[in-house]
């Protein structure tokens, strides 16, 4: 890396990756899109309505039962009475214990048994919200339905059941403890009908099936792309990281294509026999009951400030972009991302990926329309072939520190979560990418992960350790959404306006005119500050509780290899290994904890290592105590800038609850 004489600033013309949109499917209620029989849902009789929800952050150390506090209460924005749907779940949620050497397992099982309830709140979040793809994109999955979101995380309450126990689920092995999720929706009373048939009156239950697994982390790492639901989305837009916005147990091997699960590569095993052949299933349903109007309980729940009544109001929720990981990542000459702009350049870059979200606060839909093909009288669009959608362009933009760095990226404007909760939110809304909008209470999210979600830093000067720069992302800056009132000519069509910008082609653009709120922007931008490390991805930063085991992501530490031979400008630089050969190392831990070594590739152009996830490492291995040989493929070729035969060396301990031991290897002769 170059020392740094000044901060650095990248600024990217937003328009970010389409949100999911799964086939549409004439299937009816007991059959899901790809064919897979999954349990029946059911109406059976109604529960007892589910406890109060109270807010559990991750981070909360025990179980609240208080009720919000007084400075949370939002007032209705309705007069009269809203309705009340609750929701339960209750399943079982533990951690995997079969990627353990047998002679740990108990040490391990007993360690993890005695995790404090934090911990157990976690894991049960992580897996319910496994639930999200198939509720909020439930349209696509039963015909007639609507989306039956569930209700912003802060309303989720967790009740453990018992103590955590030793457990065998389809032949392997879990410390597993039972939990019951329950939350409520708020909103108008028309609602839960529009969502769910069976909810138009009091007192009526849908139950939703789910086949979950048991420790809903490492999904990725376990099971691939068998349980992962790309349709909608643009290629390589999952990661390990962003598993939860995918997971749908009814996907198939062979349902590929831009409308199947799979869009990037074709699975060997359907999502249920990969899961039960790696961590195993749960069997559930999440209850969605109609309760009876209770007004202590719509103020206890009710979220989301209304900020015009009859017009939509974007907030970007500045404080998502605090959810950011840096990843290193390689792309070939002909990749998407090179096409699109995303990155600086082909071979290894390092990214800096974040969440970008806007807040409808407004009580009316921001409505987009039916995308159609280019329009030579407006030019907003512009068709990609890489990512097989169109883009909507001027949507906003990034900036980290104060250097340019231009960028066209592609998007749809979706309504992805519903994050308030009020009687002016719908359950439901008819966007998608094909017909765009945002509607009342809900964000437009494009989570960390998605394709083109990132800012390229792999030329930022660092001096030092790290740097902290202020990352931003601006909404509309052009004016292209209308964030109040549409004008429209006498057919009831918008009327469109130059906007002063072209597009690629050089092509003037128009946008749509708009009489625009009072301070429509001025909740427009939100702002995070963002330590960027000299070196290291993700993989290197601390774990969260729940994260344990071989095959996670976070929590190691570069091993330092033996330099290599010094040459002159004119020779070529030395190979640690020939390429495409078998490489052998000798690895010894001191102590008694075992660690997990981990190979990754790494780039001559940066010169260091990538830091690689599980999926993408040369190989994992643990090694406790005694020597132990590792042998992996020396890192073939890339490019004519990346002639491979090298390679870096991490090590994690193995339960995180243990220390860093020194890791010893030599190459084997």
């Amino acid at each position: 890396m170059r020392f740094a004489t000044g901060f650095c600033l990248i600024v990217l013309t937003l328009a970010v990756s389409c949100g999911a949109e799964p086939p549409i499917t004439e299937e009816s209620s007991e059959v899901n899109p790809t064919g897979t029989a999954v349990p029946e849902p059911t109406t059976t009789a109604p529960l007892p309505p589910p406890a109060v929800a109270t807010t559990l952050p991750t981070s909360t150390p025990a179980i609240s039962e208080a009720p919000p506090a007084e400075s949370s209460f939002v007032p209705s924005p309705i007069d009269g009475e809203g309705a009340l749907v609750g929701l339960t779940m209750s399943s079982q949620v533990g951690i995997l214990l079969d990627e353990y050497p047998q002679e740990l397992r108990d040490e391990v099982a007993a360690a993890i048994a005695n995790q404090s309830d934090a911990f157990w709140i976690e894991l049960a979040q992580r897996q319910v919200a496994l639930t999200y793809n198939r509720l909020h994109f439930r349209p696509f999955f039963y015909a007639g339905k609507g989306q039956l979101p569930l209700p912003p995380q802060s309303l989720w309450h967790i009740e453990l059941s018992g103590e955590p126990t030793r457990q065998t689920i389809n032949n392997h092995e879990l410390v597993l403890i039972g939990y019951t999720f329950s939350s409520t929706l708020l909103s108008a009373q028309d609602e839960p009908a529009k969502a769910e048939p069976a909810l138009a009156e009091v007192g009526g239950v849908w139950d939703e099936p789910f086949i979950l697994p048991p420790d809903p982390t490492q999904l990725l790492q376990r099971t691939g792309n068998a349980c992962l639901n790309e349709g909608g989305f643009p290629p390589n837009s999952y990661d390990s990281e962003n598993v939860d916005i995918f997971y749908d147990y009814s996907c198939t091997a062979d349902s590929g294509g831009a409308a199947g699960c799979h869009r990037t590569t074709l699975p060997t095993l359907s999502c249920l026999q990969a899961l039960n052949a790696t961590v195993g299933t749960v069997e559930t349903a999440v209850r969605f009951q109609r309760l009876e109007w209770n007004e202590d309980l719509a103020n206890q729940v009710r979220l989301g400030e209304v900020v015009a009544p009859d017009a939509p109001d974007l907030l970007v929720v500045g404080g998502d972009l605090a959810n950011n990981r840096i990843t290193y990542r390689y792309f070939p000459s002909n990749s998407c991302a090179l096409a699109e702009g995303c990155v600086n350049g082909s071979g290894w870059r390092r990214l800096l990926q974040f969440d970008a979200t806007a807040h409808n606060l407004g009580a009316a839909a921001l409505d987009i329309g039916p995308i159609v093909a280019e329009n030579p009288l407006t030019n907003m669009l512009e068709y990609n072939s890489c990512h097989a959608h169109f883009h909507f362009q001027n949507y906003g933009e990034f900036q980290l520190g104060v250097t340019n760095q231009p960028s066209k990226q592609a998007f749809c404007v979706e309504s992805t979560s519903r994050f308030s909760n009020n009687e002016l939110s719908p359950l439901t809304h008819p966007y998608s990418c094909t017909v765009q909008g945002i509607q009342a209470g809900w964000v437009d999210e494009y989570g960390a992960g998605l394709d083109c979600q990132w800012i390229d830093i792999t030329d930022i000067d660092i001096e030092g350790e790290s740097t902290e720069l202020p990352l931003s992302f601006r909404f509309n800056t052009e004016q292209f959404l209308c964030e109040g009132y549409p004008v429209l000519d006498e057919a009831g069509q918008p009327v469109f306006e130059p906007s002063g910008l072209r597009n690629s082609d050089g092509l003037p653009i128009s946008r749509p005119q708009c009489e625009f709120v009072d301070n429509w922007d001025a909740t427009n931008s939100g702002t995070e500050n963002v330590t960027i490390p000299a070196t290291g991805s993700f993989v290197t930063q601390p774990c969260a509780s729940s994260e344990q085991g071989p095959r996670r992501n976070c929590g190691f530490t570069a091993v330092p290899l033996p330099p290599l031979p010094a040459v002159s400008a004119t020779q070529e630089p030395p190979l640690r290994c020939t390429p495409g050969s078998t490489v052998q190392l000798s690895c010894s831990v001191e102590g008694d904890a075992a660690q997990v070594a981990r190979l990754c590739e790494t780039s001559a152009v940066l010169g260091v290592g990538t830091a690689c996830t599980f999926n993408d490492s040369l190989l994992n291995q643990v090694i406790s105590g005694s020597s132990v040989t590792l042998s992996f493929t020396c890192p073939f070729v890339r490019d004519e800038n990346e002639p491979g035969g090298n390679y870096a060396l991490y090590t994690a301990p193995l339960f995180t609850g243990d220390a860093l031991a020194e890791l010893t290897c030599t190459p084997v002769e």
